[in-house]
């Protein structure tokens, strides 16, 4: 008997990560959240919650290249931002600036933009800015000025700490929330386009689905008073 013929497989590395950040997910909240300092949070929440985000991300992109394919719209969106191009072949996209805001601290995060902080005097005077990125010469999203609250250093529609040393689990959650929501939105437009497929990971020793780890970011983020 011969083997049933697949005629053709169209990959996706995206659900590949769905158990590795789950993974960090859990030795992250796993730690008390530390407070939250003016110039930044620990180096072991900061890594955790950057890696989570990139990651997360980087699932998203990898979701929307397979979009691209199967649109046989590879080089008519060449030039296109994730954003721009989701707003592009879904035109109700809901969540356009959010999305926008998201891939901004992936892409500070990944290319390590600086902040020239003041920490002489943090208990009173916090850390006030010496310089911004922008100021040191890093070459910002074309979005920045627009998306990024320099005197807070946070974007301005999620509070995303844009220092990337102040990155912790609340940025986590609500990255994790909009590539989710995004995920979700792309799936319910086509399945065969957007298979969220390999959704059940291993967390604290039982399965869970995979967006259920949202709740598990909330419950451990710091309380709106600490």
């Amino acid at each position: 008997m011969s083997p049933t013929a697949i005629p053709d497989l169209v990959t996706v590395v995206g659900s590949a990560y769905f158990q590795p950040i789950a993974d960090l997910i859990q030795s992250l909240t796993r730690r008390p959240a530390p407070e939250i300092c003016a110039s930044g949070t620990s180096h072991t929440e900061n890594g955790y919650a950057a890696s989570i985000v990139v990651l997360l991300v980087a699932a998203l992109e990898s979701y929307t290249s397979r979009l691209r394919f199967v649109r046989n719209a590879e080089f008519d969106a060449a030039s296109k931002s994730i954003p721009d191009l989701l707003e592009m072949y879904f035109p109700d996209l809901p969540n356009k600036k959010d999305l926008v805001e998201v891939f901004l601290l992936r892409n500070l995060l990944l290319h390590n933009h600086i902040w020239h902080l003041d920490v002489s005097d943090v208990e009173t005077h916090g850390a006030p800015t010496l310089a911004t990125p922008k100021e040191l010469g890093f070459q910002t999203n074309r979005h920045y000025e627009d998306v990024v609250d320099t005197g807070r250093r946070q974007t301005r529609t999620l509070e995303l700490n844009a220092s990337p040393t102040s990155v912790d689990r609340s940025d986590a959650m609500k990255v994790f929330t909009v590539v989710w929501n995004t995920l979700s939105f792309m799936n319910s437009k086509d399945y065969s386009h957007t298979p969220l497929a390999g959704r059940i990971v291993r967390y604290a020793g039982k399965s869970r689905q995979f967006e259920e780890l949202i709740e598990e970011l909330d419950r451990a983020k710091p309380s709106a008073g600490a």
